[in-house]
């Protein structure tokens, strides 16, 4: 870490990486580094080593965002330095500012924000993020002219192909691809999605400023998949800020988006609680695939069995209520 940032003419001496716990995809670190006038923070986002990987992203392109979202001037970390191959820091890496203050989940546990007022929060970050300008944002993310029923043909064949490659045939992803299919909600216009929008990736600045971080599942997508997930999650990762006030972020969504109520309401919104699993839940249902064939020792996989059955049982849930089918 010292001659990569000392060759990129960074004075000073690297202080301790200290691990940033939370997330399972890739490595965080934060780290100082002292220098001749004054002390600054990092973080080191960086891929595992090839047998502990639990899943597959790119972190030259999520750099790539990352610097594009810089210019956009928008709520994310400002991204410095990247190790695209691996190299020089031993596995394919990106170094940003550290954001000084807690997550949302943090705050939301510690009890030091109203759990409506987060929820408004939530909302606030998502609209900023869906209406940026996606001209200069990498290709490879797709393209906000799309047609919306192939992106989501294209996310439920996900669902379907992810059935077809596992140790042994399960049923209920063919269920909820045939279910996904025949209740699609009304059509919206594609912007750009973050994939993992969570109040863990969401943090509170000690100055109150948002910024959104972890962006390896981006895409251009419907803007209704953050908050499925953001749902999704808080069930396992209480409290539930956007799904206990689902109403309330429905209803200022459509206020500062101009989104009509048939698009997003509850209902709707469900319905992506399921269709946002595949991307995240695909890799860690593809690890306890290869885990129990054999092709894998990494016993992460075997915990991750437990959330796994969970998800599959809120979506059935949701299924059988029929909660995001269209009258």
């Amino acid at each position: 870490m010292q001659s990569f940032l000392t060759d990129r003419g960074v004075p000073g001496s690297v202080g301790e990486l200290i691990p940033v716990v939370g997330g399972l995809s890739q490595i965080t670190y934060a780290f100082t580094v002292h220098g001749p006038t004054e002390d600054r923070r990092y973080v080191l986002r960086s891929d595992r080593p090839g047998g502990a990987k639990l899943t597959t992203t790119d972190r030259a392109l999520e750099f790539r965002l990352l610097k594009a979202l810089n210019d956009k001037a928008a709520p994310v970390p400002t991204a410095h330095w990247a190790d695209v191959d691996g190299s020089e820091l031993g596995a394919p890496a990106l170094i940003s500012e550290f954001v000084e203050g807690q997550n949302f989940l943090q705050t939301a546990r510690a009890g030091a924000r109203d759990h409506a007022d987060l929820a408004d929060l939530v909302v606030d970050a998502a609209v900023t993020i869906h209406g940026l300008d996606c001209a200069g944002l990498p290709s490879e993310l797709g393209s906000p002219a799309g047609d919306w029923n192939a992106y989501v043909d294209s996310q439920i064949e996900g669902w379907r192909q992810m059935e077809a490659r596992q140790a042994e045939r399960m049923p209920v992803l063919r269920y909820l691809a045939s279910w996904l299919d025949a209740n699609r909600p009304p059509p919206v216009e594609l912007c750009l999605v973050h994939g993992e929008f969570g109040l863990a990736n969401l943090m509170l600045g000690s100055d109150s400023s948002i910024s959104v971080i972890d962006w390896e599942y981006a895409h251009i997508g419907d803007p209704r998949m953050d908050f499925g997930w953001c749902i999704q999650r808080g069930g396992k990762e209480p409290p539930n800020v956007v799904g206990d006030h689902l109403e309330r972020v429905c209803l200022r969504y459509r206020e500062l988006t101009g989104m009509s109520e048939e698009a997003m309401n509850p209902a709707t919104v469900a319905y992506f609680v399921i269709l946002s699993g595949r991307n995240a839940f695909g890799p860690v249902l593809d690890g306890i695939s290869r885990f129990a064939n054999g092709q894998s020792t990494l016993l992460l996989s075997a915990y991750l069995v437990s959330p796994w059955s969970l998800a599959c049982s809120e979506w059935l849930r949701i299924a059988e209520a029929g909660v995001g089918a269209q009258s």
